[in-house]
């Protein structure tokens, strides 16, 4: 392939020429989503434009979680009376948490408007599973799930019954003022909130660089937080993870494939897009087909309590 100019690099930069800036940072409470029709488009993508099959890409190639992550969001609700955590799984996607939270004992709440996200979620907990909202099973995991297909905003879950509401990789896809309302409505007195997602570290040149051409908006931003308004919840604490995963250049096509932003786009944007990563990967990086790299991820977890 020939060289030409990178879609990730800034105006009058040719491919070979290194981009300097970083993500901008954000103020403490500033949505990562500003702008209410752009959160809107790029949400409904995973939708109405993602089939199951995508949907089942989305949960084979998207990176885990931690376990000092998932261990730390089961210690918040150590104060339970109930008989095991109960958990609101929030924007679940495809359940890439809730069976980490349900294997650890956990009943969860999965909550998730998306029919093909919902479908590939109880696949994955167990063979069989009653879907319907408020439908639940005791699957090959300790814990018990409960799916409900809404939206974060208006759960249908009972007033003060959950000890913990995480929201996993999706916070920025929810309306800030209402989901404020509806913690405080679903969570018991003292309960928590955890939001967690897994960043690729861009103080990596190469890693930067390669978020700018997938067009990932999932990069870690230092000094954001959640806007939990006070009174209603203590001040947000932060706890970050550093880790990687084991990728080969064709699975990090794929994980492309998996972003709201690749779903937004039409055929003619995904084909320039799959061509600069492919002649990023291969050609300017000169890795090799099925060459595992280590890319590294932070993984970030901010709590609050209810008051």
């Amino acid at each position: 392939m020939t060289e030409s100019p990178d879609p990730g690099a800034e105006p009058g930069h040719m491919p070979n020429q290194p981009v300097a800036n970083r993500p901008k940072q954000r103020p403490v409470g500033q949505d990562l989503l500003t702008d209410p029709q752009r959160r809107r488009r790029l949400g409904a993508a995973f939708d109405q434009n993602q089939s199951l099959a995508d949907a089942r890409e989305y949960d084979a190639v998207r990176p885990r979680y931690p376990h000092e992550a998932v261990t730390a969001i089961l210690q918040l609700a150590e104060a339970s009376a109930h008989s095991a955590p109960v958990i609101a799984d929030l924007g679940a996607g495809s359940g890439i948490l809730t069976r980490e939270l349900l294997a650890a004992g956990a009943h969860v709440h999965a909550v998730e408007p998306g029919a093909t996200m919902l479908q590939v979620l109880t696949e994955t907990a167990a063979d069989t599973a009653e879907t319907a909202a408020g439908g639940q099973f005791d699957g090959p995991f300790s814990g018990r799930l409960f799916t409900h297909q809404r939206p974060a905003e208006d759960t249908g879950l009972a007033a003060a019954s959950c000890d913990v509401a995480v929201a996993a990789q999706a916070w920025h896809w929810f309306d800030p003022e209402r989901i404020q309302d509806e913690l405080r409505r679903i969570l018991v007195p003292g309960g928590a909130v955890a939001v967690v997602g897994n960043y690729l570290d861009t103080s990596d040149p190469w890693v930067h660089r390669l978020t700018r051409i997938m067009r990932a908006g999932d990069v870690y931003r230092p000094q954001w937080q959640p806007r939990l308004v006070a009174p209603h919840f203590s001040p947000v604490e932060t706890d970050t993870f550093r880790h990687s995963r084991s990728i080969t250049p064709e699975e990090i096509l794929r994980l492309a494939t998996t972003l709201s932003s690749w779903l937004a786009a039409d055929d003619a944007q995904r084909a320039r897009r799959r061509e600069n990563l492919t002649w990023y990967l291969f050609e300017h990086l000169g890795h090799s087909q099925g060459e595992e790299l280590q890319l590294p991820y932070l993984t970030t977890l901010h709590t609050a309590r209810l008051r």
